[in-house]
């Protein structure tokens, strides 16, 4: 049977029509109305559910709301479309969505909080089920966004650590990695680390240092504050000024402070470090080691492949998921994730 045009939306009644049943009926299949005083044979239901692919019956999610119902909807706000970790975030959420029959919102939240606010007033009025607010590289929000989110249920932070309480956090544990990543350059014989960050406020940066401290301690060594390197804020690739920068810091950081490996706090701080040791004639990993952060996109084609902390987003979201489709009230504070390190031949 042909499916109707949008102008002549089908309706429950059509449904039923065809398969040869009450609308009531109908509606307790397609929409679970009827609070189960309506009991329908699952041969019979299965004929209900073929006549709705066969006309193209979609359910009216109003509707759906009134009778106490899910959208099946998951609203993912995000800092920048654009970013390479944010496109592997939504294509990693987009698959999980998917295979559990849900739908994604994605909506960008910047500078301003306006699209987060719209949908936190879409949660409010049913027409999505859940908000996950990608905490990356927008730390400026954190305060904002959690008071936004307070007292709320089913929404939630995701990915890195914006402190604060209340909300619940599903978190990479970046100590993992940082650990492991440490056990690994040590197995190599690297003598000295060095980190090279653009900030050291955030939690997740923190966490790390924690993370690589405790696992030179049982090498019997240590990350000194001079092997700290806070620089790099707001590089831009085509900024001429960009990569003397960055000869600079790699020349004082093997130079000066004699570090055979250095930790970036990003792959794109990576690839801006092998660059430049390149050009100061520091063959990577011979002389010097690099380990990147985030596993983008591009890290494993570079020359040489990056090793890398990568985060495990098919768990991560999974979890997120999770937390947003239970039913109890009583949510977790906090979920972590460990993260892994990838090794390629920086190292």
């Amino acid at each position: 049977m042909a499916k109707k045009t949008a102008r002549t939306a089908v309706r429950m009644k059509d449904v039923a029509e065809v398969a040869g049943v009450s609308r009531m009926a109908a509606s307790a299949v397609l929409m679970g109305t009827g609070n189960g005083r309506i009991r329908v044979s699952e041969e019979t239901a299965e004929v209900i559910r073929k006549a709705a692919v066969d006309l193209g019956y979609r359910p009216n999610i109003a509707a759906q709301q009134l009778a106490g119902k899910k959208s099946n909807v998951v609203a993912l706000v995000v800092r920048e479309t654009r970013n390479f970790l944010t496109q592997k975030v939504t294509a990693e959420l987009q698959r999980e969505a998917e295979e559990l029959g849900l739908r994604l919102l994605s909506v960008g939240s910047y500078p301003k909080l306006d699209g987060l606010k719209r949908v936190v007033q879409d949660l409010d009025a049913g027409w999505v089920d859940g908000v996950m607010y990608l905490a990356y590289e927008n730390e400026e929000q954190w305060d904002e966004v959690g008071k936004l989110f307070e007292s709320r249920q089913n929404v939630l932070t995701v990915l890195e650590n914006p402190g604060g309480k209340g909300t619940c956090r599903v978190i990479s544990d970046v100590r993992s990695g940082a650990m492991e990543t440490i056990d690994h350059l040590v197995s190599t014989g690297r003598k000295k680390v060095a980190l090279l960050t653009e900030q050291r406020k955030s939690p997740s940066i923190l966490d790390r240092i924690v993370g690589y401290r405790e696992a030179l301690a049982k090498h019997d060594k240590e990350l000194c504050e001079d092997q700290i390197v806070v620089d790099t804020q707001g590089w831009l690739v085509n900024d001429p000024t960009t990569y003397p920068r960055f000869d600079k810091i790699c020349r004082h950081l093997v130079e000066d402070i004699g570090a055979d490996a250095i930790l970036c706090d990003t792959d794109f701080n990576s690839v801006a470090v092998c660059r430049s040791l390149r050009r100061l004639d520091l063959s990577v990993p011979d002389k010097v080691a690099v380990i990147g952060w985030h596993d983008l996109q591009f890290s494993s084609l570079l020359d040489p492949p990056l090793t890398t902390v990568a985060h495990d987003l098919p768990a991560l979201l999974k979890a997120a998921v999770s937390v947003i489709q239970s039913e109890s009230d009583e949510k977790p504070s906090e979920i972590l994730v460990p993260t892994k390190l990838r090794i390629r031949h920086t190292s």
